[in-house]
């Protein structure tokens, strides 16, 4: 049955002006209408109708009037005119322009069967409620003759045409409306589901809404106990109050961190976003306010700023921290794994090692490790930090410490890395700091294969340089691989090489690979590829000296504007005694 829902009007010597009745449609109609079920291929009209009795010597019905029929064309709703069991006689172009269908279409059909989801006792509760109003309003989805359906107000009068009593249905299609109210619904279920405090107030700042964050931000019960209260109790220094205003009043918003008071009187600091609300008439009528609590953020940055400030003076010592700092991050280099296995001699070792490493400032954001892992297999790690300085070298750190908790996945590059990535990004996440990304590359090695396995995140590919050539490591399926620290669910997958004795494994931090010459060109892959092939020949030692040299004549500078760090591991011979390379 319909739900029947009165409307209120201004009070008369009349029954109340109208009835709005709002016809609940079934999932199962609503599926119907989707699927695409068109009326014009089946009859929809209901089996059982509601009949009136004609009047005892009622003439036959009469055609309306000219004046009446042009009239019902122009009219701007989609109207129907039906007998009183609801059969259409008459439709406007407007009805037939909404239903899809032409006026033989429409002729002759129960006018509930447009109506979606319509009850044959729908035509009983009109015929109740005209008695006492002089119309009828509903809400329906009206189903077109294509199968597809909109949502509609219908008015319906009681109409005497020709000496005969027949239903006028008058329909507009309310889409637009619909679709607009969908989305203040949406907006409004948004507003009440964010994390940050929404607040309206008046003119004078007393609220007057209030979202559920902006209750527990300020430690308020309930709406009630916002209401009680204006902006200037919530602020700390009350005069900002006028100054906010005055802001707003000129158009702009105003914005800035806040020391904000609880209810509780304890304080919290809020990134503050204040701007007008306005009336349908554009009317300045109060403020909208936003706020994100800071607090984290703000005590850290205080903290900084205390610890930057008590620096201040000792300016020099701070700079020999920081040179011993970098001193420090060279000297955890694995600066003194130069064979493997470890210690052995140059001639007896199975693979040899050589590294340069040039930081661009004090503290750089590069580094490798190399790792023994089993008497026969060994992992490499190198990595580029985003940024130079105090930050880099504590990210650094980090990514030290995450390694060595993750030992037991050094079998499986793609995995480990996966694991770092996560730990990674759940460590700074929570620590609420900006994104800080590094691209790395973690290869375990099998010195009884020449297997090299890796995984890489959004790292510069190695380059295998042999005796005929070099050429950049590309694994049998690309795959795209995003930094660490930008996306918690990312997966790395491995890939593979095998070495055989005698060729070279170059890994490098993109800084090599974005010195600029004097006319802006980089020192991009096609000159480290020529570099390589033409020293490809040489030791490690010797191949990355002169790898170096060829770059800084490149960019015309002993220094680099980037961390600029390269490692070479020769495969000199494997474990089951195949002949060491030269």
């Amino acid at each position: 049955m319909p739900e029947r829902n009165p409307e209120e009007h201004p009070p008369g010597p009349a029954q109340p002006f109208g009835t709005t009745m709002r016809i609940d449609i079934s999932p199962e109609m609503l599926e119907e209408a989707r699927r695409g079920t068109a009326w014009a291929d089946s009859s929809r009209r209901p089996q059982q109708v509601i009949r009136l009795p004609k009047p005892a010597g009622a003439s036959p019905a009469q055609p309306p009037s000219q004046d009446f029929q042009q009239l019902l064309q122009s009219v701007y709703d989609g109207a129907f005119i039906t007998e009183m069991d609801g059969t259409i006689v008459l439709s406007n172009p407007r009805a037939r322009q909404f239903f899809a269908a032409d006026e033989k279409q429409l002729a002759q059909r129960n006018i509930l069967s447009l109506l979606c989801g319509a009850e044959e006792s729908l035509l009983g509760t009109i015929f109740e409620t005209l008695e006492n109003n002089r119309f009828v309003l509903m809400q329906a989805f009206c189903e077109r003759g294509d199968g597809s359906y909109f949502p509609a107000e219908i008015s319906v009068n009681r109409l005497k045409l020709g000496g005969r009593e027949r239903l006028g249905f008058f329909v507009r299609d309310i889409t637009l409306r619909k679709d607009q109210e969908d989305r203040l619904r949406t907006g409004f279920t948004a507003i009440q589901n964010a994390s940050s405090a929404i607040a309206i107030t008046g003119l004078e700042g007393k609220i007057e809404y209030t979202n559920p964050a902006f209750l527990a931000f300020f430690m308020l019960a309930n709406d009630d106990e916002a209401h009680e209260r204006g902006l200037s109790d919530l602020l700390c220094e009350q005069e900002k109050f006028s100054e906010i205003s005055e802001t707003v009043a000129r158009g702009e918003t105003w914005e800035s961190e806040l020391e904000l008071r609880r209810a509780d009187d304890t304080t919290f600091f809020g990134h503050v976003s204040i701007s007008a609300n306005l009336n349908t008439d554009g009317e300045h009528v109060g403020l909208v306010l936003s706020i994100l609590d800071v607090s984290v953020q703000k005590n850290a940055q205080q903290q900084l700023e205390a610890y930057a400030e008590a620096l201040g003076a000792q300016n020099t010592a701070m700079q020999e921290d920081l040179s011993v700092a970098g001193e420090l991050h060279q000297a955890l280099l694995p600066a003194d794994f130069l064979t493997f296995p470890r210690h052995s001699e140059k001639a007896d070792a199975l693979v040899r090692f050589h590294h340069l490493y040039c930081p661009s400032g004090t503290i750089g954001g590069d580094f490798f490790d190399i790792r023994e892992v089993s008497e026969h297999e060994f992992a490499v790690f190198i990595a580029d930090v985003m940024g130079h300085g105090i930050r880099s070298a504590l990210v650094v750190a980090t990514i030290r410490g995450l390694l060595e908790e993750l030992r037991e996945f050094a079998q499986d590059p793609g995995g480990l890395l996966s694991q770092l990535n996560l730990h990674y990004t759940k460590i700074f996440k929570q620590m609420g700091s900006d994104v800080t990304f590094s691209t790395a590359l973690f290869g375990l090695f099998d010195c009884r294969t020449g297997l090299f396995r890796y995984a890489n995140a959004s790292h510069p590919r190695p380059y295998l340089v042999t005796s005929a050539e070099a050429e950049l490591l590309r694994p049998a399926q690309e795959s795209g691989s995003a930094a660490l620290g930008l996306f918690a669910e990312s997966r790395y997958a491995t890939h593979e090489h095998r070495l055989n004795p005698g060729e070279t494994l170059l890994l490098y931090t993109d800084g090599l690979s974005e010195i600029e010459d004097a006319h802006g060109e980089l020192y991009d892959e096609r000159r480290l590829h020529e570099t390589l092939c033409e020293h490809r020949q040489r030791s490690p030692e010797e191949l990355l000296e002169a790898l170096l040299a060829d770059a800084r004549a490149f960019g015309g500078s002993e220094n680099f504007d980037d961390d600029v760090c390269v490692l070479a591991l020769r495969l000199q011979a494997l474990e089951n005694g195949s002949d060491s390379a030269p």
